[in-house]
């Protein structure tokens, strides 16, 4: 056979396997080709004998993952904000069809809003604050988180003028996006860290989004809120003074993770794999152009020009393409404030809420 005849494929042979069956053999023929192709013609000669032989020579997201189980789904997003760019890189790159899937992504009025669309099946992934996936699990919803990379501690305390630290704050109005929500539970844990109990040494009011918020602080209505870029920069710039970073309590955070379905993980796990790889590779692209990125955060999300790149260069910090959850430090934050706002009785074992088989194995899929 002439695929015998050479030394290169010899040394094919010798992995172990017969030629056109073997996974070794596909994996060295993939490396022959994108390393040598284009300068080797002994290398396209063993190329074209493997294909005559019967090896297929597949697309790179084939070597890592079988076929996707589920070609179309919808993953849906709390809001639309400059946190998610990775997934708006990846729609807008073709990264999602590359993989062979069909991706919409919806976003929601709220996290909780978002966490109903899943449970009726209309979203088949979430991505969105831990505290959205928790409160669906509370309630008994099979839900499961099972990819990380958002770990962002970006949210910053401003007060009106007259509060120059956050113990000046007792008795202050603190405003919040929506009771329950991750502004809600950090705000109440924050007071309790800095010795004020927030059920009798302060007023936490519901304000809706960041710039209601702010208007409302302009008004005379709010003394304290909590931001996250590009909002904080416009408080900075309004004359409010910075009181308290996130990063004061905790070095990171789960800002944002993927969930799913217990029984949609369990059926579809090439088709999460591909979701992440696409991801993973707008990731990658956030952080290597960031040019492309800031244009991607203006027309997309809508951030004032003269912000984008301050919202671009601290978002980016908190990204991980492994999909691990925060540190110790971090996730005894999260829990010890959703236990201060009374959502949980103590801190929850990770098996209870954690599917880690794609992070344990990211190594083996990653793009």
């Amino acid at each position: 056979m002439l695929i015998t005849q050479t030394p290169a494929v010899r040394v094919i042979t010798g992995f172990g396997n017969p030629v056109g069956k073997g996974f070794a053999v596909r994996l060295f023929a993939k490396f022959l080709i994108s390393r040598y192709w284009s300068t080797n013609g002994l290398v396209r000669n063993i190329c074209v004998a493997l294909v005559a032989s019967g090896v297929t020579l597949a697309p790179s997201s084939v070597w890592a993952q079988g076929k996707p189980e589920k070609t179309s789904l919808t993953i849906g997003l709390p809001v639309t904000t400059s946190t998610l760019l990775p997934l708006y890189l990846a729609e807008e790159e073709g990264f999602f069809k590359n993989e062979g899937l069909d991706v919409k992504l919806v976003a929601f009025r709220g996290g909780s809003s978002m966490v109903m669309g899943l449970v009726a099946d209309s979203v088949q992934v979430g991505v969105g604050a831990l505290t959205g996936a928790m409160a669906g699990i509370n309630v008994g919803q099979n839900l499961e988180v099972f990819y990380g990379g958002f770990n962002m501690a970006i949210f910053d305390w401003y007060a009106v003028p007259k509060i120059k630290t956050f113990k000046d704050a007792a008795g202050a109005r603190f405003g919040v996006s929506t009771y329950g929500s991750s502004t809600d539970f950090l705000t109440r844990y924050a007071l309790k860290i800095n010795g004020i109990d927030p059920k009798t040494g302060a007023k936490i009011i519901q304000g809706g989004a960041s710039a209601a918020r702010i208007a409302a602080m302009d008004s005379g209505q709010l003394d304290i809120n909590i931001l996250a870029p590009p909002e904080k920069y416009l408080a900075q710039d309004r004359g409010y003074n910075l009181v308290l970073r996130q990063t004061d309590l905790a070095p990171d955070y789960p800002f944002h993770v993927f969930f799913a379905t217990k029984s949609y993980i369990a059926q579809n796990p090439n088709t999460l794999r591909a979701v992440l790889r696409a991801v993973i590779r707008g990731m990658r692209l956030a952080k290597s152009d960031k040019n492309r990125s800031i244009k991607i955060l203006v027309a997309r999300v809508g951030i004032d020009p003269k912000y984008a790149e301050r919202t671009y260069d601290e978002i980016v910090q908190g990204m991980f393409e492994d999909g691990h959850l925060p540190g110790d430090a971090g996730m005894n934050a999260f829990f010890d404030s959703g236990i201060e706002a009374g959502v949980y009785k103590e801190r929850w074992p990770k098996e209870k809420y954690w599917n880690g088989q794609f992070q344990q194995s990211y190594s083996a899929w990653k793009p």
